[in-house]
């Protein structure tokens, strides 16, 4: 990161405070566990009390979840105690997926890439298969969760994906020196007989936008439950019964506008609730 957009990041960190917008992290019910990783910026920025990932948190919390937070810092035998505990795992936004991850090279327009995450989300995935934990994905999450199980992803929507219909994916907002995605938003179609239709009860819905990044190649074993009007992959999931799905929206900013995206994270909890979790050998 050049020392030019290290400072525009300070200025938006001061801002937030300023505003107000640093309240301090959900911590959760006394319902089921569920882990949410961390990745180095998210990290950084909570010792400012800024959680990028707070509104999941709440989303959760609302549904009675208790939150486990998994930091990219954390010792490797701090993240093989707190996977220990677990009931399910989100997996949430973030910057792009490595695309060495799926087998190439980085594309022009890929933008910040964070290691030290895709090896976490590896690792706290790799655990959720054996102990066969309900996994939500959102956003990049579902990205991941895609290139994990053997997908690919476009690197770039707009230059890498060719429709004849045109629909935004992510607007961009300059805030003096730093510029960062805001919501825009679109009509999603949503599949008949798939869970998201069943707890949406509709087949279709607009929804907010903010990757530039997405599903190319499905992986094994998964199904599109709800794509845009240019054809685009909005959401998946697992075919094999356990709980294991993913949005490119993100329904958490969602729920006060439209309640019923609440629905997602009550079944999501609902399916860490059940207690199938298997036993798992943890290497010392």
């Amino acid at each position: 990161m050049t020392a030019l957009k290290r400072f525009g990041v300070w200025c938006v960190v001061v801002v937030s405070l300023a505003l107000g917008g640093c309240s301090s992290p959900e911590t959760g019910g006394q319902g089921p566990k569920i882990g949410i990783t961390y990745g180095t910026i998210q990290t950084k920025l909570l010792k400012y009390r800024i959680d990028i990932n707070g509104e999941y948190a709440a989303a959760l919390a609302k549904e009675g979840a208790a939150i486990v937070r998994i930091f990219v810092t954390d010792d490797p035998a701090v993240v093989r105690a707190r996977l220990a505990t677990l009931d399910g795992v989100l997996v949430p936004g973030g910057f792009d997926v490595n695309p060495a991850r799926y087998g190439e090279g980085p594309d022009e327009k890929l933008e910040a890439v964070d290691d030290a995450l895709d090896a976490l989300e590896r690792t706290v995935l790799d655990y959720a298969r054996d102990a066969a934990l309900p996994v939500l994905g959102i956003c990049r999450g579902m990205q991941f969760l895609n290139v994990y199980h053997g997908g690919s992803l476009y690197q770039d929507i707009p230059s890498r994906y060719k429709s004849d219909a045109t629909v935004a994916h992510r607007r961009r907002v300059d805030l003096w020196i730093y510029t960062h995605a805001a919501d825009c938003f679109h009509e999603v179609r949503i599949e008949k007989g798939s869970m998201l239709h069943r707890l949406l009860g509709a087949d279709s819905m607009p929804v907010n936008s903010f990757h530039h990044q997405g599903v190319k190649k499905l992986a094994p074993g998964f199904r599109v439950t709800a794509r845009t009007l240019d054809g685009f992959v909005e959401a998946i999931e697992h075919t094999g019964g356990r709980f294991i799905a993913g949005t490119q929206f993100h329904p958490e900013k969602m729920i006060a506008e439209t309640p019923r995206f609440s629905l997602i994270f009550g079944e999501f909890v609902a399916a860490a609730s059940e207690g199938g979790r298997r036993p798992v050998a943890m290497a010392r």
